[in-house]
Parts: structure tokens; C-alpha cells; sequence
């Protein structure tokens, strides 16, 4: 079920997968004159990368004075399906349930507040298959009674351009997908970067006084 009305005014839930990506999404929908909030569901990315990732996300919807919601729900329930596919390559059967999940959650938050339609910056990367996102999409919208706002942001450049202010803004932009599956993928290991990042982020959180 897609929105395929003018979204002038109307309230758009942005499910929002990292800042960067974020980067790529938000500026079109605001010059269609969408109500943007974002939302922070990504139960895939491991503990210390997502305190990373929510910090670049908060400096975003800062700068565009956009709110934030974030939900830390849902890891066990990533690890339990995400485990039976720890060997499949990066977009396989791991990666289409860990999008469709991410879309269920978004769709069921969009509906129980009042908002208009779902949307996701997903499509923002070109190693995500925006046909199979709306296809997801699609299903969990008739499942909610909610519409989904089908948008392919790597279009028009959206991709390079998420990256160029990126840049600008100074945040973080990662290198793999979140879960220590796509990590172990780029050839990283797990401990080592998880000592790593939580180091960084305990850092970025004394600096700044904010707790995430």
C-alpha cells in the first residue's frame, strides 16, 4: 500500500538506518514539504557501533531540527533469526529479514502515532535493492493499515550527495552494515573493533555530556 498523494504538510515517519544515509533522504522530503521524524530502529547494529551511528543520527536531526525517536528494542530477536544465516554473503536471506523487520517495527510505530506515511533511508545505498525494500514494504503496510512512502533516494545522485555532507557535517560514516556479520564480511574482527568503538564512544559521550 503506497502513498502516492502530495506530501505537503503531511507527518512522514523517516525510518533512519544511520546519519549519513539520513543525509541522502531528508533534504527531498523537506523541499516536498514533508513533517519529518526520525526513527532509530536498527536492532542489527551491535552495541558501541549503534552509539556510534545514534550520535552521527543526533547531529543530523539537529541541524535540520527534525525529531528523533529511538527504539533499542529487538537485538535478541535480530541474533535469533540473523544466527541460522551467519554464512550467507552480504544482501542475502540475513540481510532481507533484517530489512523487513526494520520495516515492520517502523510501520507499526508510524500507525499507533498518527503519522501519515512510513518511509526508510535504506534506499539511499547502492547495495540495497530499493525494489526489494518497497516489496517489503509494501507487505507490512497492508499488514498495518499504513502507507508507505516508496522513494529510491540513491536517485538523482542521492547517494553521492548523503556522502558529500557527510563531509560537511563532519560525522561518522561507516564502512560495513552494522552486524558483526558484515564486519567479519569487510575482513575486521569483532573483539578488537567492539574494545574499539566502545572506547570511542564512552569518549564522545563525556565530551559532549550526552548519555546514549
Amino acid at each position: 500500500m503506497f502513498y502516492t498523494g502530495d506530501i505537503q504538510g503531511k507527518k512522514i515517519l523517516l525510518h533512519a538506518c544511520c546519519g549519513p544515509c539520513s543525509l541522502g533522504a531528508i533534504e527531498p522530503l523537506m523541499r516536498d514539504g514533508a513533517l519529518i521524524t526520525l526513527y532509530y530502529y536498527n536492532p542489527s547494529i551491535f552495541d558501541g557501533e549503534f552509539e556510534k551511528r545514534l550520535i552521527a543520527l543526533d547531529t543530523v536531526a539537529k541541524h535540520y531540527d527534525l525529531p528523533l525517536v529511538v527504539s533499542r528494542d529487538g537485538r535478541d530477536g535480530f541474533l535469533r533469526f540473523a544466527d541460522s544465516y551467519a554464512e550467507e554473503r552480504e544482501g542475502g536471506e540475513r540481510c532481507r529479514l533484517c530489512m523487513d523487520d526494520r520495516l515492520d517495527k517502523s510501520a507499526q510505530y508510524a500507525k499507533a502515532h498518527g503519522f501519515d506515511a512510513f518511509s526508510t533511508t535504506l534506499t539511499v545505498s547502492p547495495h540495497k535493492n530499493s525494489k526489494l525494500i518497497f516489496s517489503l514494504a509494501d507487505t507490512v503496510s497492508d499488514k498495518y493499515g499504513i502507507q508507505f512512502l516508496a522513494r529510491d533516494f540513491k536517485k538523482n545522485d542521492g547517494f553521492k550527495k548523503s556522502c558529500d555532507l557527510s563531509r560537511t557535517l563532519g560525522i561518522y560514516r561507516q564502512g560495513f552494515c552494522g552486524c558483526e556479520y558484515s564486519l567479519a564480511a569487510v575482513g575486521i574482527d569483532y573483539a578488537e573493533y567492539f574494545k574499539c568503538v566502545k572506547k570511542e564512544t564512552e569518549a564522545a559521550a563525556m565530551k559532549t555530556g550526552e548519555k546514549w
